[in-house]
């Protein structure tokens, strides 16, 4: 009985210890971001890993003054907002034409699924042939088709998943009582579906708001320019302020740590539902 004991003590003791190393690692580049968004170029060159001297605000104000940061933020918030639409309709839609068996349903699901093992570099040469042809670049309209069409796959690899595991007694029930496919689609399956749909915004939020090589092959446009093109503006042609980025990377990681801690419980729960019943 005491052996019993002081192993589970050992074993939850290598867990915590092995938790605490990964948040130790996770946590690091932050929390060098934070420090190093205090300091000047020379701080930074001499002692990189101090603590800053005294604690100002200038860099965060060149952050915020000098550059396109919060228009970038702006735009990449509104490229998420639009892309995540159009992908869990999409999403909905190829799930439930599976669900329901519709000719082809394997063809159109695999083609969907075959997106996942395509490398995104191999997109980027025809991808640009075809948005120069259509006269995309610089549009809302390419940039957010684009985005959704690049992180779709994964999307309907969960959705499918999770529908699967709902029952298909839910669908008679409501064709017995008259209801069409879109009545069955979005009034009794959208709401059965929000863990996932609260894990597939929050992954393609982070894709889309993180994106650096799409928006240099879609936008040229500095008004139009993501948060990420943004951040290159503190690179002149001679010198960094590695300051001003680093405090402008402490400003534009904020939403995506504010929209994790709101949506953690769903975020962890779609992924756990989507393993089990996919």
């Amino acid at each position: 009985m005491k052996r019993t004991n002081v192993n589970k003590i050992a074993g939850v003791s290598l867990k915590i210890f092995g938790a605490s190393v990964w948040a130790g690692i996770s946590l690091f580049p932050l929390l060098f971001s934070l420090l190093s968004s205090f300091k000047n170029n020379t701080s930074i060159y001499r002692a990189p890993f101090s603590l800053p001297e005294k604690l100002t605000w200038e860099n965060y104000r060149y952050a915020v003054d000098s550059t396109i940061l919060l228009r970038g933020m702006w735009n990449s918030l509104v490229y998420s907002v639009l892309a995540i639409a159009l992908i869990i309709l999409m999403a909905l839609l190829v799930s439930y034409a599976y669900r329901i068996r519709v000719k082809g349903y394997k063809f159109i699901f695999l083609f969907f699924i075959a997106g996942m093992a395509l490398p995104i570099h191999a997109m980027l040469v025809p991808l640009a042939s075809i948005i120069n042809q259509l006269n995309l670049r610089n549009t809302l309209g390419g940039i957010v088709c684009v985005y959704a069409a690049t992180n779709l796959s994964l999307a309907v690899f969960l959705a499918n998943g999770y529908m699967k595991g709902i029952s298909m007694e839910l669908d008679e029930a409501a064709v017995m009582d008259g209801g069409g496919h879109l009545r069955i689609l979005f009034q009794i399956l959208l709401p059965l579906m929000k863990p996932v749909i609260a894990t597939i915004s929050i992954m393609t939020f982070l894709k889309v708001y993180n994106d650096l090589i799409f928006s240099m092959l879609l936008i040229s446009d500095k008004r139009k320019a993501t948060m990420s093109s943004a951040l290159m503006a503190f690179k002149s042609e001679y010198d960094i302020n590695y300051g001003g980025t680093f405090a402008a990377i402490c400003i534009s990681v904020l939403p995506i740590i504010l929209i994790y801690v709101v949506f953690q419980k769903q975020i962890e729960s779609g992924l756990a539902a989507g393993s089990v019943k996919g």
